[in-house]
């Protein structure tokens, strides 16, 4: 089954990249405009979601959070370019993202990095329900 991997960036050529590099094995939808990829997180099951930091309606930051309310166990990638890589660190640190990856980047490093956050949402799923089961 294929999982669903929401991307975000206000970038129309970013949006394209990422679907085509990740969208043989997932089902990947683009959004440039964050808030209506925030709609759609109140209404579907997503696996992860990468985001862009810097977008001129909402920060990358917001957008995570939000998400994160939404969808605790989603894995959230943060992606920025090299200038913003140093001050987006703290967003790890605040678990705002559980990743956080540089534009440009490297399509092998970010396949594997896809997979394992992907990997990681579904044991945070199955140990919710095990524990929710263990009561």
């Amino acid at each position: 089954m294929k999982k669903t991997i929401v991307i975000i960036d206000d970038d129309e050529a970013i949006l394209r990249s990422l679907k085509r590099l990740l969208g043989t094995n997932n089902h990947v939808i683009c959004f440039s405009d964050p808030l209506s990829a925030i709609e759609f997180a109140q209404q579907n099951p997503i696996s992860l979601v990468i985001c862009d930091l810097l977008m001129p309606a909402i920060s990358g930051f917001a957008v995570l959070e939000d998400i994160k309310l939404l969808q605790p166990h989603c894995s959230r990638l943060l992606i920025t370019g090299y200038a913003e890589l140093e001050s987006s660190k703290n967003a790890l640190t605040n678990n705002i993202a559980n990743m956080i990856t540089a534009k440009p980047w490297d399509n092998f490093e970010l396949t594997m990095l896809v997979e394992i956050l992907i990997e990681n949402s579904h044991l945070r799923i199955n140990q919710g329900l095990s524990n929710v089961n263990s009561y």
